[in-house]
């Protein structure tokens, strides 16, 4: 994906300090779902969607953003001529935004072919690693769960019970013995 300049320079107040931009996208001006004044940009980070709507003909922005631990799905809708990528969010049934009138789906219309499928190829990428990352964690949880009885370590500091395989005491920090 590309990063527009322009693009950036207008979204650099609302990054994070560890945020890189991976790509900006740009709503079509002509065709089905582009916007002839006020085309809508879609910046895509490391960490989050930042959709920037123009309004009274670009004087005004307003930014909405999405982090990816909050998109539940990404559709592709590959017209002809554009494409639209609806994303659906958890907990946002009735706001006013992206997903107005009530709807659980946002979409993203009169998007090029091309950077539709670069978006929503690289959203799914990012989901797909959260779930990788939460898979790891159900394991360690499981691995506790699962350890034998008196599987335990006490701190010669405090004399807490830690789980075995613990470094430091949770109760006081102190390094365990082996």
């Amino acid at each position: 994906m590309n990063v527009d300049p322009g693009e950036l320079k207008a979204v650099q107040k609302v990054l994070w300090p560890d945020e890189d931009v991976v790509g900006t996208i740009k709503q079509r001006r002509i065709g089905p779902g582009g916007s002839v004044a006020t085309p809508t940009t879609v910046v895509i980070t490391n960490k989050r969607i930042i959709i920037i709507n123009r309004a009274s003909l670009g004087i005004r922005q307003d930014y909405e953003v999405i982090p990816y631990t909050a998109i539940v799905s990404v559709r592709l809708e590959h017209g002809l001529i554009s494409s639209t990528v609806f994303i659906r969010v958890q907990g946002y049934e009735n706001d006013k935004g992206l997903l107005a009138g009530g709807k659980q789906e946002g979409e993203i219309d009169g998007l090029r072919n091309k950077d539709a499928i670069d978006f929503s190829n690289f959203v799914n990428k990012m989901l797909e690693a959260r779930l990788d990352v939460q898979s790891d964690i159900e394991k360690q949880v499981d691995a506790h769960i699962d350890s034998p009885p008196g599987s335990y370590v006490y701190c010669s500091s405090c004399g807490a019970k830690n789980v075995a395989g613990s470094k430091f005491c949770s109760k006081c920090g102190a390094t365990l013995a082996k």
